[in-house]
């Protein structure tokens, strides 16, 4: 058995605990869970969708030229019906603080992307379609960059019910929040310092160190490459990286998006295919739009995947510091056998 080891984010300054062999060997985890099983179809909302938010929809692709998007549409992004956020007119204003307490409204917007079909997920649309949904994410970022009470926009996936799905059919989530996250502001502000006292991005360096080792790489094409982080926080977690430097989602040319859809796709059926399909997470890791030139140099965009495996006790609860029982070296060599 190996020895645990603690190992530090470069970025975050988070320290991570590696107990490897804990759980066995790293496929040892995914065998646990049992056969995935679709929703009836029939039963699903997502099918027709035009039936009951016909007034929701906010924008759609269709699958041929001046098609009827009722008929053929391939991609809607909806109103969510149950948001968390909701937009508003007013300037969202913190409230004053006290020693105790500060808040700010629940203002923003909620959306829902959803592709036309009820089992292909990410890994399994054609890459048009993976294109379409990043293409969708960057239109909809410019809409809400209109509003002046937004700071940051979460563009998220959730596959399975434990991974928090609550509906079988593929779908996306989209919220604009006024707030930037806590660990977007710990990414955003180690990512400063990290510059500041190397004078280059540090994400920059990580991937040049990832492609020196080699070890860690699960996939890599002209534009994106995906590794297994140093210092992952959870078993089997992925990161895909835009090559060249980019800071902004939203400024990324298209020849780029379509080499991360491709990265992200393969790395997706590589974890569905020798990880026993578990349910995962993706979501991407952005730099706010607004005050550019703060996080230009600095900051470079990314999708971060992690399949649901290991479960967090009380240690992680207490300490804040994640356990992972799967190193990262081990973590990329089962997903890309």
């Amino acid at each position: 058995m190996k020895r645990s080891e603690f190992r530090k984010d470069i970025v975050s300054g988070e320290w991570v605990l590696f107990v490897p062999g804990r759980a066995g060997k790293p496929t040892d985890l995914a065998k646990k869970k049992k056969p995935r099983v679709p929703s009836p179809k029939k039963k699903c909302l997502f099918e027709d969708p035009f039936l009951n938010v016909d007034d929701k929809v906010i924008l759609g692709y269709a699958s041929r030229a001046h098609g009827d998007m009722r008929k053929d549409w391939e991609l809607l992004v909806l109103k969510n019906k149950y948001p968390a956020v909701v937009p508003s007119k007013k300037r969202a204003r913190k409230t004053p603080s006290s020693r105790f307490s500060e808040s700010s409204p629940g203002v923003g917007y909620h959306d829902l992307l959803i592709t036309r079909s009820h089992t292909k997920n990410f890994a399994h649309i054609s890459k048009r379609e993976a294109f379409q949904i990043f293409s969708a994410f960057r239109e909809r970022y410019f809409m809400f960059l209109r509003d002046k009470n937004v700071a940051y926009v979460s563009m998220s996936h959730n596959w399975g019910k434990g991974a928090g799905a609550s509906i079988f059919h593929p779908h996306y989530q989209i919220l604009a929040v006024p707030i930037i996250p806590p660990d977007i502001s710990r990414l955003l502000r180690g990512s400063s310092e990290y510059f500041e006292k190397h004078g280059q991005c540090a994400f920059c360096a990580m991937i040049r160190s990832e492609k020196k080792r080699g070890s860690r790489i699960v996939f890599e094409n002209r534009h994106a490459i995906a590794f297994c982080p140093y210092a992952s926080r959870y078993e089997f977690e992925t990161r895909i990286f835009p090559k060249r430097h980019r800071a902004f989602f939203e400024d990324t040319p298209d020849a780029e998006m379509k080499g991360m859809a491709e990265a992200l796709q393969f790395v997706l059926a590589k974890i569905e295919k020798n990880l026993a399909d578990p349910d995962y997470n993706f979501f991407f890791n952005v730099a706010p739009a607004r005050n550019k030139n703060q996080h230009k140099d600095t900051y470079h965009w990314n999708v971060e995947i992690r399949p649901v495996a290991g479960i967090p006790g009380g240690f992680e609860y207490d300490t804040g510091m994640e356990v992972n029982v799967v190193d990262p070296e081990d973590a990329a060599a089962a997903i890309r056998k």
